[in-house]
């Protein structure tokens, strides 16, 4: 990743090849200096609505801005 390009929050990264959203950076509280915070996603699960239990908190875990690469433009669906 480009290091002079900015990280914001709602950014896609891939890390590992894997898709992730920043949902924090070293600016918030309890994120290290060149550390973001990201989330992969929940398992998919059947919804409440539908008698499933949903999904239970968000993981979201803390690395070093090194191992981010450019995020892949996301692919818009429709339910």
């Amino acid at each position: 990743m480009d290091e002079e390009q900015f990280l914001e929050k709602g950014d896609f990264v891939r890390i590992d090849g894997i898709n992730a959203v920043i949902v924090g950076t070293d600016e918030d509280e309890n994120i290290p200096e060149d550390h973001i915070a990201v989330f992969f996603g929940s398992e998919i699960t059947k919804r409440e609505s539908e008698g499933g239990t949903g999904n239970g908190a968000p993981q979201v875990w803390i690395v070093p801005i090194d191992l981010c690469e450019d995020g892949l433009d996301p692919e818009y669906l429709e339910e």
